[in-house]
């Protein structure tokens, strides 16, 4: 899994719960894929926001 697959996820996440064909059964399983992956994103990009300040501490 990589940031980028995560979002093109969450987007076609999004597209399948705004269908209006989309089932009642379906909602919990889709919100709790969708919770897996706003915290992977959340943890890369904290990840990458502390690498990056790490960097840029070293050129100073």
């Amino acid at each position: 899994m990589n940031y980028s697959k995560a979002v093109a996820e969450l987007d076609e996440i999004v597209k399948k719960m705004q269908d209006p064909e989309c089932s009642i059964d379906n909602l919990s399983t889709y919100t709790k894929r969708a919770k897996e992956l706003l915290d992977y994103c959340r943890n890369r990009l904290t990840k990458t926001d502390e690498e990056l300040k790490a960097i840029l501490d070293s050129l100073q």
